[in-house]
């Protein structure tokens, strides 16, 4: 199989169906994998952000989700290795889980926290590097509806909890890659709006209208980013360790930290650990997937 057959393969498995319309979604989306991977693993040494943090504020307690930090974490670690530089972005509400990811598996990579209030101050410093980037990639990170509003699956209105980092990933030139799972994340503009309406449930009140210059589609957003870094390490195998973080046990002992700091599985609402409803043994099995084909590629 050639390397971009085992690319797409690997794309194919990241959107698995949940339940949610994630293969509909990502019919559209195909080959978005293959020109993230071959955009970041050809700039030498990239210069991202990755964004990530889905605040929900319905849980018990209120606390970002386990989607989205573990694999924005997961890339980050992934471009270190090429020799890249790259920091991670959130806002207050979900600081505590992503900074509690990369304590637990990237020590020292930068996180930049966006306030509720004074964001436009706090932006206004940021813009100049940002607009230097190379890549910017959002991960499973909400963003603006049709009404400018950000909202969850269930149609919630949760721009008080949210920092419009929209705005940020919209700057500059950068390459934009947006992951996502249903249709209300940063990326998902780039998606036919009749599509988004037609596949998920309140689509045409919650879809993302920012688009991206590449788009990952997954059954969850986790699943999407490890086929990037499965995607990062087929193009580049020179670099042995990204094969590392693929195992599942990686995953498993970061998504036992980021609950253990009080991450909450987005559909259930409560700290467990699982993702968007699927327990660890359902939740793995793409991962091993994923992790089996790139170990098996020629």
């Amino acid at each position: 199989m050639r390397i971009d057959e085992t690319i797409a393969a690997l794309e194919r498995v990241a959107a698995r169906e949940v339940g949610r319309g994630s293969e509909a979604l990502a019919a559209p989306a195909a080959g978005g994998l293959l020109a993230a991977a071959r955009s970041l693993a050809s700039a030498g040494a990239p210069d991202a952000a990755v964004l990530t943090g889905f605040f929900i504020p319905g849980a018990e307690p209120p606390a970002a989700e386990t989607d989205g930090p573990l694999g924005a974490v997961q890339i980050a670690a992934a471009l270190r290795l090429l020799g890249g530089r790259c920091r991670l972005v959130t806002d207050q509400p979900c600081a505590p889980v992503v900074e509690a990811a990369v304590a637990a598996a990237a020590p020292g990579l930068p996180v930049d926290v966006a306030p509720l209030r004074g964001y436009d101050e706090w932006a206004a410093v940021l813009l100049p590097r940002y607009g230097r980037l190379t890549h910017l990639i959002a991960c499973e990170r909400v963003g603006p509806g049709v009404d400018g509003r950000p909202r969850n699956m269930r149609g919630e209105d949760i721009g008080t909890h949210t920092a419009p980092l929209d705005r940020l990933y919209r700057a500059g030139s950068a390459f934009r890659i947006g992951i996502g799972d249903g249709g209300n994340e940063l990326g998902m503009g780039l998606l036919p709006a009749d599509l988004v309406g037609r596949v998920v449930a309140s689509g045409e009140r919650i879809r993302c209208v920012v688009g991206a210059d590449a788009l990952l589609v997954g059954g969850t957003s986790n699943w999407a980013a490890a086929a990037l870094v499965g995607a990062l390490s087929l193009l580049r195998p020179d670099v042995p360790g990204l094969r590392t973080l693929l195992e599942p046990a990686w995953s498993s002992d970061l998504l036992a930290a980021i609950v253990s700091a009080g991450a909450v599985d987005g559909v259930r609402r409560r700290p467990t650990l699982s993702v968007d409803g699927l327990d660890w043994p359902a939740y793995a099995e793409p991962l091993a997937q994923i992790a089996d084909l790139v170990r098996s590629a020629r």
